[in-house]
């Protein structure tokens, strides 16, 4: 989808434009750090320090533990939270600041998150007194505000609660940025704050989207995430106005501007809003919006990978042996059939479950007349999944990722819940990306005569 050049320059107009000053490139802060810590619940094994990008990690290295201490070699690290972790599901965030070259940690429980303590890093010490104390005050805002909607008789005196928590947070936040000054924490707590959350035009006024540390944090997703929630109406000339905000002031940095363009394209994908996706593309990746932006690999990558599973496109081919040992090849089968079905489930979604049965009938019924599915598994196990295929009676080709949601093949279709399906005419283009095998049984109903 196009956007007008009225829009475009309504939307320039709205936001402004970037100061020459604004425009300087702040390289990342990089030094390096030896991060060494002792576990009381556990005497041996592994642990992993993580990169994080925003709400995204991956794994950086490794070491064993031994007794319950363990340290990592040093290495060069730039500025900025990282996770340590037994495993993806058991993670810590931890500050890495070059100017606290060594890093020592002590972790009490086997809940990585809730118990650790700094021996030897102030950044740290600051930061896991606030982080025993900020879920608990965010569990509570939330749980006051479903309270509220659920009760509209009580909704003043939930959001009195809201009110009364949200102000002691802030307190919590101001009473450790004064005694931690100067630190990459107490900087992250300003970033945190809203003291224009009103405004559209202030919201963003105390971040410094100069400082390419803010990316390695949550911080810049959260703010952009609570600005689209506040001022885009939900409404898609919302959403567009809201976006160009960002895209203006995170042009003062090219990573930082690549890193926020990523997140929304993500974000908006993730939220099933292809269109704005589209705006996104169109104008601010593949398009001239963001000047001579140099922006990274990874958010073109991102692009293109989202447009090719777009309505209208080619997705990627798949290629496996199915489960009774053949060969699989997505568009050929598609090739030799007016539509085809990609159905992404599980052995152990109970949503996959519930409508196996109607995936069964929609093929019994329409098989025979150009339909056909191809069912793509994410199941770990390979009697697990195929016990699956028997039990829910589906006769249509089947193949398995075998690592869940990080097999190449959901990755490809960018699966992050399950069902999923991608409904493709005999081109392999996709026509329908359904939400459920009733709009499937609906479409074929209209356009397989």
């Amino acid at each position: 989808m196009k956007t007008t050049l009225v829009f475009l320059l309504a939307c320039l107009a709205f936001v402004g434009h970037a100061s020459e000053s604004d425009s300087l490139q702040r390289p990342a802060v990089k030094g390096k750090i030896v991060l060494s810590g002792y576990l009381t619940a556990m005497k041996s094994g592994r642990i992993y320090i993580y990169e994080s990008f925003g709400r995204n990690v991956s794994k950086l290295d490794s070491t064993v533990i031994a007794n319950g201490q363990f340290v990592f070699p040093e290495r060069e690290y730039e500025l900025g939270i990282y996770m340590v972790g037994l495993n993806e599901n058991n993670i810590c965030p931890v500050i890495l600041n070059p100017t606290e070259p060594i890093v020592e940690l002590q972790f009490g429980t086997a809940k990585l998150e809730m118990s650790m303590t700094a021996k030897t890093s102030r950044e740290n010490e600051g930061w896991s007194r606030y982080m025993q104390q900020e879920p608990i005050l965010l569990k509570a805002i939330k749980d006051a505000r479903v309270a509220g909607a659920k009760s509209p008789d009580k909704k003043a005196e939930y959001d009195a609660t809201v009110v009364a928590k949200e102000k002691e947070l802030l307190a919590l936040q101001n009473k450790l940025i004064v005694e931690y000054a100067g630190t990459q924490f107490a900087k992250l707590l300003k970033w945190k704050q809203e003291p224009n959350k009103t405004d559209i035009n202030k919201y963003f006024d105390n971040v410094d989207f100069g400082d390419v540390s803010i990316i390695r944090s949550k911080v810049l997703s959260d703010r952009i995430e609570n600005f689209m929630r506040s001022f885009s109406k939900g409404t898609e000339s919302g959403f567009y106005s809201c976006i160009s905000v960002v895209v203006e002031k995170a042009k003062v940095n090219d990573a930082v501007l690549d890193f926020a363009l990523n997140q929304m394209l993500v974000g908006f994908y993730e939220s099933n809003m292809e269109t704005v996706c589209m705006y996104i593309i169109d104008n601010f990746i593949n398009g001239d919006a963001c000047g001579d932006a140099d922006l990274s690999n990874v958010v073109k990558s991102t692009a293109e990978s989202i447009q090719r599973i777009s309505v209208g496109h080619t997705p990627p081919n798949i290629v496996m042996q199915g489960s009774n040992g053949e060969s699989i090849d997505l568009m050929a089968m598609a090739a030799k059939k007016k539509y085809t079905l990609v159905l992404f489930w599980s052995s152990f979604c109970e949503h996959c479950k519930g409508e196996a049965p109607e995936v069964k009938a929609c093929y019994d019924a329409w098989s025979k007349k150009g339909f056909e599915i191809l069912g793509v598994s994410i199941d770990r196990s390979p009697d697990a999944w195929k016990a699956a295929i028997t039990e829910r009676g589906f006769t249509f080709p089947n193949v398995c990722g075998m690592k869940d949601f990080q097999s190449p093949v959901a990755k490809d279709y960018r699966i992050t819940r399950t069902p999923a399906f991608f409904l493709l005419n005999t081109k392999g283009e996709i026509v329908l990306k359904p939400k459920s095998i009733r709009e499937v049984q609906q479409y074929l109903a209209k356009n397989l005569k």
